[in-house]
């Protein structure tokens, strides 16, 4: 049957009914023709696919089901064939007028440009591959699953991603989260691609994270195999990047657009992948053809470490991020913080870094987890490049000057008891070197005009007619109208300085996934809070969801019996094997996936900045719509950020959004505002923009000053109490006999106890009592 028609059944008779009625009985009672081949779903139970009717030996038994073994699809008499029309949604030739599923054409053009990609992000085959044979399997897979097992539980615990330095360190990061971690990336980059338009090509790139290049290849994979752009760089964070650099070139190698011109491998590098080969297949006698260069591992099923140093890609690998370069894409990929008590400082210091390398017209997108902390650290980047809290008053999305990064810094005169540095004195000194040229300049002017003699005739005639011209004769009409105000030259001078004459060439504005400029309704500012649990307020975070279809390695890994085992936090390895029964470790054998499912999800939060460009007009248009608060948001801009999935009720769709006014609202969507938008609104999934009307509004409080004061108790009380179970833990290890409770050196034990002693409360009070300072080795605490 056509795709492009759809099916509408025309009105019969009695007759045509009969007739119908004999054929679907022929149908029923017909044998199977043994030429026709089976289809795989006919062992369905109860159930009829695509005309054919699927037994079950269950009711096959009770007589429930029709005689005939086998049953077969018939065509029907041309006459009692159903009327084939037109469909609303599809060309003449079959393909959708909009969209790529039937889903998406039949949402509003407007829905469909407001949505996002929510199809299930899968890895690459040949990238799958080679992480499997190249890189997992040279590792011993006991000792992977541990190592992997432990990177999942320190991400639970701390949440945040650490640095790999040992090869099987990097090895385990790779298997356990490169994979969100990529799907996570090109969710983002795909965001940034549809909300740019066809003009999206960026020339130079700059990666930064943790991982193997996730962000480059993620990039990649979007933009096709012609992707050539002049600048493609990497930067793996860490001093110890090595092993982790060697993986990324890897990787990388096995994308198209990543091979140089020479497609073929180098002398020395064919020299050593010959060997390698060689001593892998000595027993079969075979020597394989290796004039293929990069697709041989494919072909003859290479299974082993590559040498990492003989490929040659178009993507650097840097060891530093650069001083003076710009990239006109900057992808971060969890990399803005190293340590949570270092939370923001780092955060601060980070996208500094970052944005003097953006250049104009260029974007930054950052990408963190999906949990309090990592949300937590894009909501302090978005605060230090719009800085709301400086613009409170201003509505829409005007793009924000972002003073640092400026070629011109604008300051002022610092009062004499401010801390002072030494660009201020330099400034102060400029300022009054030019005023004094100016004065300067006035004065010989002055002179000039009192000694000089005038030079043309006609002046002469004037002033032997008329007289020397004075001071009144100078005036304007106005001049003495107490309606207006004259400003004396020396202060119109000062004013004049005061407004300088160089521009903020520095501003950034959001692309995704925020709808407005304003302070984040969300923020916290602390990710302690999060953790607070005896408290009755509910705390969001702003996060969103990616499926990802698993490749092989990771079913591989994720069955064997460590990570199929419960995480015990009081156990030393954090899986507590050694205190489950031979049956449980028997049942939690790796033994496959039978029935389970081949995807997985995570969350992510992600931040996409945009710098303006700096010419001179730009910036004078962006100053000018500030200066009459205007609102120049692209249309997408201003459409809310769907939050959570919609809640459907009857007749009714609850959609919780981030709104463009800055609060977080729902958005009901009635069937009375017609069928198309209930309908849209019905279709829509977490993530999604709302480009449609809606009928009410519902503004969410945020959280109130009283209980933000409140809350912040609770978490100093609980971190208090926490540090005192520290405490008393540690005095247990010395009051012991077991000589087992005391896992670390003594000697460092005892130097970890005295500077805590040092840093007490008591110990600065009974120093302070005694009017000298306490000697911690003979301090007894009384």
């Amino acid at each position: 049957m056509a795709n492009n028609l759809s099916l509408r059944k025309k009105s019969t008779s009695v007759s045509e009914k009969l007739t119908m009625a004999q054929a679907q009985m022929e149908f029923m009672t017909q044998e199977k023709n043994p030429s026709q081949g089976s289809l795989p779903f006919e062992m369905r139970r109860h159930s009829e696919s695509f005309g054919q009717l699927v037994r079950s030996e269950h009711w096959k038994k009770k007589g429930d089901l029709n005689d005939s073994e086998y049953v077969k699809t018939i065509e029907l008499h041309p006459e009692n064939q159903m009327e084939l029309l037109p469909s609303p949604f599809r060309n003449a030739d079959g393909s959708f007028i909009q969209g790529n599923t039937s889903e998406e054409a039949r949402l509003h053009p407007l829905t469909l440009e407001a949505r996002v990609d929510h199809t299930t992000v899968k890895l690459p085959d040949e990238i799958a591959k080679v992480i499997n044979k190249n890189i997992l399997l040279v590792v011993s897979p006991d000792k992977l699953r541990e190592r992997s097992a432990l990177v999942y539980q320190s991400l639970e615990k701390e949440q945040i991603q650490k640095a790999p330095d040992l090869s099987l360190e990097a090895d385990a990061h790779i298997a356990s989260l490169f994979l969100q971690n990529y799907s996570h990336a090109k969710r983002a980059l795909s965001e940034l691609k549809k909300r740019v338009g066809d003009s999206f090509n960026p020339k130079s790139i700059l990666d930064v994270g943790y991982g193997p290049a996730t962000g480059m290849i993620a990039l990649n994979e979007i933009m096709g195999e012609n992707f050539r752009p002049t600048t493609k760089e990497v930067y793996v964070v860490g001093r110890s990047n090595a092993e982790m650099k060697k993986r990324a070139k890897i990787l990388l190698s096995r994308q198209v657009c990543e091979i140089p011109d020479e497609h073929e491998l180098t002398k020395a590098a064919q020299e050593v992948v010959e060997d390698v080969i060689e001593d892998q297949e000595a027993e079969e006698g075979e020597k394989p053809d290796i004039s293929e260069g990069y697709t041989n591992f494919e072909e003859k099923e290479y299974i082993g470490p590559v040498d990492a140093s003989q490929i040659k890609i178009r993507t650097r690998l840097r060891d530093a991020l650069p001083s003076t370069k710009q990239y006109e894409l900057i992808i971060v990929n969890q990399a803005l913080l190293t340590r949570e008590y270092s939370f923001p400082n780092d955060v601060d210091t980070n996208i500094h870094m970052l944005l003097r390398l953006l250049k104009p017209n260029g974007h930054l997108v950052l990408i963190e987890r999906g949990n309090a902390l990592g949300f937590e650290i894009v909501a302090r980047a978005r605060q230090i490049m719009l800085r709301p809290e400086s613009f409170e008053s201003e509505k829409g999305s005007i793009p924000r000057p972002y003073i640092k990064g400026s070629t011109y810094k604008p300051q002022k005169i610092r009062r004499e008891d401010q801390l002072i540095t030494e660009d201020h004195i330099k400034f102060e000194e400029q300022l009054l070197e030019q005023l004094e040229r100016e004065d300067l300049e006035e004065e010989l002017a002055q002179l000039n005009e009192t000694l000089g003699e005038p030079e043309s005739g006609l002046e002469k005639e004037i002033i032997a007619k008329h007289g020397q011209v004075t001071e009144e004769d100078l005036k304007f009409e106005f001049e003495d109208d107490e309606n207006y105000d004259v400003i004396p030259v020396e202060e119109e001078g000062r004013a004049i300085l005061d407004t300088p004459t160089d521009k903020v060439d520095y501003h950034l504005s959001v692309v995704a996934p925020c709808s407005h400029h304003a302070r984040c309704p969300l923020q916290l500012g602390d990710p302690n809070l999060y953790k607070v649990s005896n408290h009755k307020h509910r705390l969001n975070f702003c996060s969103f969801n990616q499926v990802v279809e698993r490749p092989k390695y990771t079913m591989e890994l994720k069955r064997g019996r460590r990570l199929a085992t419960q995480w015990d936090k009081s156990a030393h390895d954090g899986m507590g094997i050694d205190n489950l029964s031979k049956k449980t470790l028997k049942n939690l054998e790796g033994s496959g996936r039978p029935g389970g499912n081949n995807t997985e999800s995570g969350n992510f939060s992600y931040l996409i900045m945009h710098r303006s460009p700096n010419d001179s007009s730009t910036i004078a248009k962006i100053e000018s719509d500030r200066a009459h608060h205007a609102d120049v948001s692209q249309q997408a801009v201003r459409w809310p950020r769907i939050l959570e999935f919609p809640a459907k009720i009857k007749n009714n769709v609850k959609l919780n959004v981030c709104a463009p006014s800055g609060n977080i609202e729902v958005w009901q969507v009635p069937k009375s505002l017609g069928k198309q938008t209930y309908h849209d609104a019905r279709k829509m999934r977490q993530g999604d923009l709302w480009a449609l009307d809606k009928k009410s509004v519902i503004v969410k409080n945020r959280l109130s000053p009283a209980n933000f004061d409140k809350l912040n108790r609770l978490a100093s009380t609980q971190r208090k109490f926490i540090m005192k179970e520290k405490r008393k833990k540690q005095w247990k290890k010395i009051v012991s006999r077991s000589e087992s409770d005391f896992e670390e050196n003594p000697i460092e034990l005892a130097d970890e106890l005295a500077s805590d002693l040092e840093s007490s409360k008591k110990y600065r009070t009974e120093g302070k009592r005694a009017k000298f300072d306490v000697n911690p080795r003979t301090y007894d605490g009384n």
